[in-house]
């Protein structure tokens, strides 16, 4: 069950009680959505923070956000600022000692349910539900190995599915364009003079 928020100042009607119905980590337009259809765009910097909260299911200390988003510049002090906004905007969506979501939010992101769906096999429908990296604008180093893992766990997917229309799909989009196994593996499957293949081979 999405969890009870307080409205986010100046968003609705004092008082008024919202619910989180997911969190939009894919792309460059990061928001949260709330079950009564709206949504609240995310700074870069508080996508990232609720993006290496819905990769860890322990959570994380202020010492080590710090380190992931600053490297070794980072202060705990300016992670508990940030954190403070992000729950002055969630409430008890995010909890604190250690930071990390509510059991009730966890997993309901666009970037977990790709993952959700290629753990039960669903490569189709995951391939359908990743609509664009995580996070893509340039960011934090620790965000950018979650993308690019994101990115293979699709890409290695779709390659071993079998499906050469499903793999035709993955290598047209921006994303999977650059990826060399999903190519061998459609030249797999079609053979390498097919000129399915031919389109996607480098020379």
């Amino acid at each position: 069950m999405p969890l009870p928020l307080l409205v986010p100042p100046g968003h609705q009607s004092a008082g008024r009680l919202l619910q989180v119905e997911s969190l939009e980590l894919l792309g460059d337009k990061p928001a949260v959505v709330f079950r009564d259809g709206s949504r609240v765009p995310l700074t870069l910097r508080r996508a990232e923070i609720l993006a290496l909260l819905d990769s860890r299911a322990q959570g994380w200390s202020a010492d080590e956000l710090a380190y992931e988003l600053y490297g070794d510049a980072g202060k705990p002090q300016a992670i508990r600022t940030e954190m403070f906004r992000v729950r002055s905007m969630l409430g008890d969506a995010v909890e604190s000692n250690p930071y990390q979501l509510a059991e009730d939010l966890t997993g309901c992101s666009d970037s977990a349910r790709v993952l959700r769906l290629l753990r039960k096999a669903q490569v189709t429908d995951a391939l359908e539900a990743y609509r664009a990296p995580l996070l893509s604008r340039p960011g934090a180093l620790a965000v950018q190995l979650l993308r690019d893992q994101l990115d293979l766990a699709v890409g290695s997917a779709v390659a071993a599915s079998g499906d050469a229309g499903l793999i035709i799909r993955w290598l047209s989009t921006d994303v999977g364009s650059a990826d060399f196994e999903a190519v061998e593996a459609l030249g797999r499957l079609v053979g390498r003079g097919d000129a399915r293949y031919q389109s996607f081979r480098r020379a």
